[in-house]
């Protein structure tokens, strides 16, 4: 790795640690220069500012994660087994990394900001799983962004537990629970299935 890339990711791996501990707002690019033992000028030949930095950290991190995610689901046939493959996904990151993966729970809303109509997230990906199973009948005939919800907002909840302390056991024990439960939450049961009235049409 030559010098000055080198020299950039110390800036990020110092602003990464930082912007978790405090916040983007709280941190200044002075500690993060102390942490990364570098000048704050060379900071900004990398980044024109604080806030361009945190992009850059979401963005960089969060398309290598995406690429993750992908191939996950593409090894995937059911509706149940892409939400677990993406359940233990996050749950793998998170335990792996922690700080990067709360970095990227933190800062998505203030990220969507710079992000352009087509810019690609997990909680698209999840639409797209719930979708196709919607199509394919796995999952019950609800508004789909409703059943986004419920099913994305409880698996990364479990996360920021977690990394709160409430939750104490390695998260990767957890997929198949947690996968077991939001699925029941989703699942297109025996009852609907034979409910002709309870299909209504998804165009």
């Amino acid at each position: 790795m030559s010098r000055p890339i080198a020299k950039r990711q110390h800036v990020l791996d110092a602003a990464l640690k930082l912007f978790v501990e405090k916040g983007i707002e709280g941190t200044t690019t002075r500690e993060i220069a102390q942490l990364a033992n570098a000048g704050e000028g060379t900071m900004f030949r990398h980044f024109e500012s604080k806030e361009d930095m945190a992009w850059h950290l979401f963005h960089e991190n969060l398309v290598v994660f995406m690429n993750h995610l992908k191939e996950g689901l593409s090894k995937e046939t059911t509706a149940k087994g892409r939400i677990r493959s993406m359940v233990e996904a996050g749950f793998n990151l998170y335990e792996t990394n922690p700080t990067l993966c709360s970095f990227l729970l933190l800062t998505e809303h203030s990220a969507a900001r710079r992000m352009t109509p087509d810019y690609e997230t997990p909680l698209d990906l999840m639409a797209q799983v719930i979708g196709q199973g919607q199509k394919s009948g796995e999952v019950r005939p609800m508004e789909t962004h409703l059943a986004v919800a419920l099913v994305f907002g409880a698996i990364i909840r479990v996360p920021f537990l977690r990394r709160s302390g409430w939750i104490t056991r390695d998260l990767r024990e957890m997929v198949d629970e947690v996968t077991n439960t939001v699925w029941k939450m989703v699942e297109n049961t025996p009852a609907l299935l034979g409910n002709p009235a309870a299909q209504p049409s998804l165009s």
